[in-house]
């Protein structure tokens, strides 16, 4: 009995360890990855454009494109969204996630471990989010970025790709939201290898703009976008 003990202590701690090691390398090569980003390409000089803003919390971003562009109808692109043309400086702020986790977390204190857990196993559906917003300048987790027709095109068209179509060609949207901020059914499976956060940086590669490859976390996201911004400064 005791060597069956033993045994199964030295098989606890070598899962242990080696769960560790996974979870070490896994950050160490977020680290890296945000260290040492792609840095995109030179964006077009324009006149009277906005800028875009990236938005992330400790855990989450968000991509904020103007709601006023000439190239896009957003009222026929997210039916069952309210937005409001009379103010032309608002903008759309884009998250893509679990949508289980999205409607049950919206803050850190109503975490729970077994929704997060299904979450990382991909267990739930995946959403959509999108908020109205107002220009979010003065906020301390928002970057103001600029960046050129082109790669605003790119931002928008990786968001709506992300969206399920109805057989009518129009999104999906799910309950749970409110006037100005509503969930639509989206492609692709949450992982720890495919995040919110990772997400974002997926669209920001294809927009052209400074990334890191591997972003699971929010400062994967943010870190190359302020090196950029130092950089110019």
């Amino acid at each position: 009995m005791h060597k069956v003990l033993k045994q199964t202590a030295r098989l606890a701690l070598a899962c242990f360890l080696a769960t560790l090691a996974v979870l070490i390398a896994y950050l160490a090569v977020a680290l890296i990855s945000a260290l040492h980003p792609e840095s995109g390409r030179q964006q077009a000089k324009e006149t009277g454009s906005l800028p875009i803003y990236i938005c992330a919390s400790l855990a989450h971003a968000d991509i904020v494109l103007p709601l006023n562009e000439d190239w896009v109808n957003w009222n026929a692109e997210l039916p069952g969204l309210e937005l409001p043309q009379s103010l032309p400086d608002l903008y759309l702020a884009f998250g893509w996630g679990d949508l289980k986790f999205f409607r049950e977390t919206p803050d850190w204190s109503d975490v729970r471990i077994p929704v997060a857990v299904m979450a990382l196993l991909g267990q739930h559906d995946t959403a959509l989010r999108v908020v109205v917003v107002r220009p979010p300048m003065d906020d301390p987790e928002c970057i103001a970025v600029d960046a050129d027709r082109a790669a605003r095109q790119a931002l928008a068209t990786h968001a709506l790709s992300t969206l399920v179509r109805r057989p009518d060609g129009g999104a999906q949207i799910q309950t749970g939201g409110s006037k100005f901020l509503a969930y639509f059914l989206a492609r692709g499976t949450y992982s720890p290898f495919n995040t919110c956060n990772q997400w974002v940086a997926d669209g920001l590669g294809k927009a052209g703009l400074p990334r890191a490859n591997f972003a699971p976390f929010s400062f994967g996201v943010m870190w190359p976008l302020r090196h950029k911004n130092l950089a110019h400064s």
